[in-house]
């Protein structure tokens, strides 16, 4: 399974300056109808950017944590896995000990007669050899359909993890452009004067486009 998630959440200052309706206290040129619009679109298009910025890395924050629990449970079963690993090898190594035991009293039988002495007083131990052996299939049906379901699992969540870490990247590439974008008004547009009826036509005109 993959390492905890490597991609790491660009938070950016993306709130956008707000034009007001006030004239700064500068001397500057009053700002053409066209120079406005550009100005508010511009100012439009930054909110809009920073607001879908902002939704996107929240949602890789759930997605991110919702992963991290994932681990958590991929991480519990993995130990729970291998337990039920070393009880199977631990009973089928004392399975292949007692039976080994069995067969040696037999064999170690001089005449017919005392081998069937020894089958008769171990016919029992034998039974239940034979019975804990096919419980240990049994068992061993289950942890293998057990450690399948794990591996679809690990797979499914590290196909997860590349998912989130491309998204991710998509989001941290938009922050800077998106940055540019904000010092660009801010440079532009933020002390600049204009006329109210102008940004209240303007307003109107995007408000129509939306």
């Amino acid at each position: 399974m993959r390492p905890a998630l490597c991609a790491s959440l660009l938070l950016a200052a993306l709130s956008s300056a707000v034009v007001h309706g006030q004239s700064p206290a500068r001397s500057d040129k009053i700002m053409t109808l066209a120079e406005l619009r550009g100005c508010m679109s511009l100012e439009q298009a930054n909110t809009k950017a920073g607001a879908e910025i902002l939704k996107d890395q929240d949602g890789f924050k759930r997605d991110q944590d919702a992963v991290k629990a994932g681990q958590a449970e991929v991480n519990t079963a993995s130990a729970e896995v291998r337990a039920r690993s070393a009880a199977i090898i631990s009973e089928r190594e004392a399975l292949s000990t007692q039976l080994t035991a069995l067969n040696t009293l037999a064999q170690d039988a001089k005449t017919d007669a005392e081998r069937a002495t020894v089958e008769t007083a171990t016919a029992a131990d034998r039974a239940k050899l034979v019975e804990r052996s096919r419980m240990l299939e049994l068992s061993i049906d289950s942890f293998n359909a057990s450690q399948q379901a794990l591996r679809d699992r690990v797979t499914a969540l590290n196909a997860r993890i590349d998912d989130i870490n491309l998204r991710n990247k998509t989001i941290n590439d938009r922050v800077e452009p998106h940055r540019q974008q904000a010092t660009l008004w801010r440079d532009q547009c933020a002390s600049r004067r204009f006329r109210e009826e102008d940004e209240v036509a303007i307003k109107r005109e995007l408000a129509a486009k939306k």
